[in-house]
């Protein structure tokens, strides 16, 4: 049996015994009489219900076996990866993280629909088509890799049978703990060829169940929305993972503060599924959690990428994990991104600097030329880095005008669930009919609930010539 089959095995193994739950144990798992009441009620199978913010991340609810519950939109969907011009900003962002001596790798976490089809109903089975689904993730994963990124091929899970631990809830979103126990296998695979892995100190990690983790399932929610009907809670085991032989620790990694690998993403990446966890245990390295629950694929990033741990120790390897609907074409993202690698405009000369008290509505902060003689500030060329007195500013806008009277509207706006510091770093605009136009002002707009005495602080300076970044890498 390969090490891999007993793993499982053992996972499997632990599910039961909890389910059967000895008397008098505390994790034994609960056990319902539920009467079914029948398949999605019309009004949740129909798209145009879903018409919030939160409900259209459901769009539409589909009906599998028993409980089992899929989104037509991101669940069933057959196209994968991003655009060329998307690819080509990726590649920036891998190049510029390359540029400071970080790999970057991404976790592409394949579709419900993708892994757990058995679960379709009869009729949605036949109408999903799998094969398409499946030769375009292929796809994307090979465009990723010709962007120079380091991806892991996650289509060996595809379409489980004969599994006795499901990779997927039944009606939630996020994977289960087994489900990214599959995964952490598989990257760690990838992990191992990336270069500097091999110098990365190693140690022996363990995954223990410690209790049941219960989930009503966020799609279960949703039909209870439209449908009223009650669904039991799901449990399923929950895992941690610890070093083994704790007393030999410092000897074996030295200072244990910087790990070398640090891992951002979203909720899937959080304690309660132990993805961490489970890279420590198959890649046998320390792994930097710096996921972020409820912020989409780019506020961990982000916020680590803003961080003085990233800029004082950046890692040898960057693990990105997010679901595959994202837009990974938002011009707006990479031009937050890309400069927050060498931390804006920290530690380089200013063009132009200054502090102001807000007031309600526009408020001009930057002028060429109020100062000094008019400079030619060519867009293309420079980037701001400006930080709000009050740190919960999580959402302004800014206005950038040009000489020749073109202006440019740029929404500010970071989740709240992450830690800016009150800090936003942006490129100006890069397109071709925009990148040699003359930067005349910037104004900042007033939040729309903002606290007294709100000021902010912005810095224009010039981008990193990429090809500077490469050669100050070399010489480190």
């Amino acid at each position: 049996m390969s090490k891999r089959n007993f793993h499982f095995r053992r996972l499997a193994l632990a599910t039961a015994l909890l389910s059967a739950g000895a008397t008098g144990s505390a994790l034994a798992e609960p056990h319902y009489q539920v009467e079914r009441l029948g398949p999605l009620c019309p009004i949740a199978r129909d798209p145009g219900q879903y018409n919030t913010k939160y409900l259209s991340f459901f769009t539409a609810l589909v009906q599998g076996e028993g409980d089992w519950l899929f989104r037509s939109r991101y669940d069933l969907r057959t196209d994968f990866g991003t655009t060329p011009q998307g690819y080509a900003q990726f590649k920036r962002l891998r190049d510029t993280l390359k540029a400071r001596g970080v790999e970057l790798m991404i976790v592409y976490q394949p579709t419900r629909g993708l892994v757990n089809r058995e679960k379709l109903s009869p009729q949605e089975k036949a109408d999903f088509d799998f094969e398409l689904a499946k030769a375009n993730y292929l796809q994307a994963i090979a465009d990723f890799r010709k962007a120079g990124i380091w991806v892991t091929d996650l289509s060996p899970l595809f379409d489980e049978r004969d599994v006795d631990t499901d990779y997927y809830f039944k009606a939630d979103h996020h994977w289960t703990p087994n489900g990214a126990a599959r995964t952490a296998e598989l990257v760690a695979e990838t992990l191992k060829q990336i270069p500097g892995f091999d110098a990365i100190p190693k140690k022996e990690f363990e995954s223990k169940v410690v209790g049941l983790l219960p989930k009503a399932g966020t799609l279960h929610k949703t039909a209870t929305t439209f449908c009223g009907t009650s669904y039991a809670t799901q449990y399923v085991p929950r895992y941690e993972t610890e070093p083994v032989g704790e007393a030999g620790a410092d000897s074996l990694f030295g200072d244990e503060a910087n790990p070398q690998i640090a891992l951002v993403g979203t909720s899937n990446s959080g304690p309660a599924y132990n993805f961490a966890g489970f890279l420590q245990q198959y890649s046998g390295a320390d792994v930097l959690n710096m996921a972020v629950s409820g912020g989409g694929f780019d506020s961990a990033l982000l916020q680590y990428m803003s961080s003085q741990a990233f800029h004082d120790n950046p890692p040898k390897i960057l693990i990105w994990e997010f679901a595959t609907h994202y837009d990974l074409a938002q011009q707006s993202f990479y031009r937050q991104a890309v400069p927050l690698v060498n931390n804006g405009c920290a530690g380089r000369p200013a063009l132009m600097k200054n502090k102001v008290t807000l007031k309600p509505g526009a408020n001009e902060v930057l002028v060429n030329g109020e100062n000094s003689p008019l400079r030619d500030l060519r867009g293309g060329d420079y980037q701001v880095d400006l930080t709000f007195s009050d740190p919960g500013v999580h959402e302004s806008k800014a206005t950038f005008w040009y000489l020749n009277g073109r202006r440019e509207n740029f929404k500010i706006e970071q989740s709240d669930r992450v830690d800016t510091g009150g800090r936003y770093v942006f490129e100006l605009r890069n397109d071709p009919d925009w990148r040699d136009l003359n930067l005349l002002a910037m104004e900042i707009h007033s939040p729309e609930q903002m606290p007294a005495n709100l000021s902010v602080e912005a810095t224009l300076c010039k981008r990193p010539d990429p090809g500077s970044q490469a050669l100050t890498a070399r010489a480190e």
